[in-house]
C-alpha cells in the first residue's frame, strides 16, 4: 500500500498575501508530531506508527518550510510498510520553490517554482522534476503560507466557510480548490494545550475540515478531506489524515520557537 504524496503533504503544507496588511502573524517554530491509527475501516491495517517534524522558519526572502515524515504501516501477518516523505519549499510573496522526495529514490523526486502577478490575475507552475511541465493557476490560487494566513483571517472574521484554490507541488498537478468548513478547537486539541503549555499553543484556534478537490472535476466529490486544529500563530496542534482503508491521527508532542532572520 502506498501513501499517496499529495495526501500526506496537502495536510501537513498548509503552511490575501504575505504582504497582506490584516495578515495573520505567524510564529516561526520546528514542531515534532506522533502519528497514530484512529480508525481502521477494514483488515488491512493493523496499527499505524511514525513520527513528523516540520519547520517553519522567517528568513529574509519569506518563509522556509521544511517537513520530514516517516508513516509505518503494520499489517497483520506483522510484516511493516515504511513510507517516507520530505519537503521543502521557500514562498516569498507571490513566488514560491519547492522540492519534495519520497524515499531515497531520486527517480521519485519533484522539483518546481510557481509564480502569481503582482497585479492579479492567472499564475504558472513550472516543474522541472521528474518531467518537465507546467500549468496555469487560476488568480485566486494561494500558496501554503498565505493559504494559512488566509484559513486565521477568515476564522478571525467569523466566516463559517472559506474557499479558493491552492497550489503545493507536492505531484506534479497544478493548483486544487479548497473548500473550508470552520469550528471550535476540538477537546483533543485543547488537551495538547493543556499537556503541553507555553505561550505558543496556549493561544486562539479553530478546527478546519479541509475538503479539496479537482477543479476540473463536476461530480462535487472531492479528491481527499482533512482535519486539522490550527492556532491562531499557525501552529497545527493535531491533523486527522482520511486514507480511505483507515484514518491517522498526528498529534504534536514537542515544539519550540525558531529566532528571527537578521536581515
Amino acid at each position: 500500500m502506498t501513501i499517496p504524496l499529495k495526501t500526506c503533504l496537502a495536510a501537513c503544507v498548509l503552511l490575501v498575501t504575505a504582504s497582506s496588511v490584516h495578515a495573520a502573524e505567524l510564529a516561526p517554530h520546528q514542531a515534532g508530531y506522533t502519528i497514530v491509527l484512529d480508525e481502521a475501516r477494514d483488515a488491512s491495517i493493523a496499527a499505524v506508527s511514525g513520527q513528523v517534524v516540520l519547520g517553519l522558519q522567517k528568513v529574509c526572502e519569506g518563509w522556509v518550510q521544511q517537513q520530514s515524515n516517516l508513516m509505518n504501516m503494520h499489517l497483520p501477518s506483522g510484516d511493516v510498510i515504511p513510507q517516507s516523505v520530505s519537503f521543502s519549499s521557500l514562498e516569498s510573496g507571490t513566488h514560491y520553490r519547492f522540492t519534495a522526495k519520497v524515499g531515497d529514490a531520486t527517480d521519485g523526486s519533484i522539483m518546481g517554482s510557481a509564480d502569481m502577478p503582482v497585479g492579479g490575475g492567472a499564475g504558472r507552475a513550472v516543474y522541472s522534476r521528474p518531467q518537465d511541465a507546467t500549468f496555469v493557476l487560476p488568480p485566486d490560487t494561494l500558496f501554503p503560507v498565505a493559504h494559512t494566513r488566509f484559513l486565521i483571517d477568515g476564522a478571525k472574521a467569523g466566516k463559517a466557510q472559506l474557499e479558493s484554490h491552492i497550489f503545493e507541488g507536492a505531484e506534479v498537478e497544478g493548483a486544487k480548490l479548497l473548500v473550508a468548513f470552520v469550528s471550535p478547537l476540538s477537546g483533543n486539541a485543547k488537551a495538547i494545550i493543556d499537556a503541553l503549555g507555553g505561550d505558543l499553543v496556549r493561544r486562539p484556534g479553530w478546527n478546519f475540515h479541509l475538503a479539496y478537490f479537482d477543479p476540473a472535476d463536476q461530480t462535487g466529490v472531492p479528491l481527499y478531506e482533512v482535519e486539522v486544529d490550527l492556532l491562531d500563530n499557525g501552529v497545527a496542534l493535531r491533523w486527522m489524515l482520511d486514507y480511505g482503508s483507515f484514518v491517522a491521527e498526528m498529534k504534536l508532542g514537542k515544539i519550540e520557537a525558531l529566532p528571527p532572520p537578521h536581515c
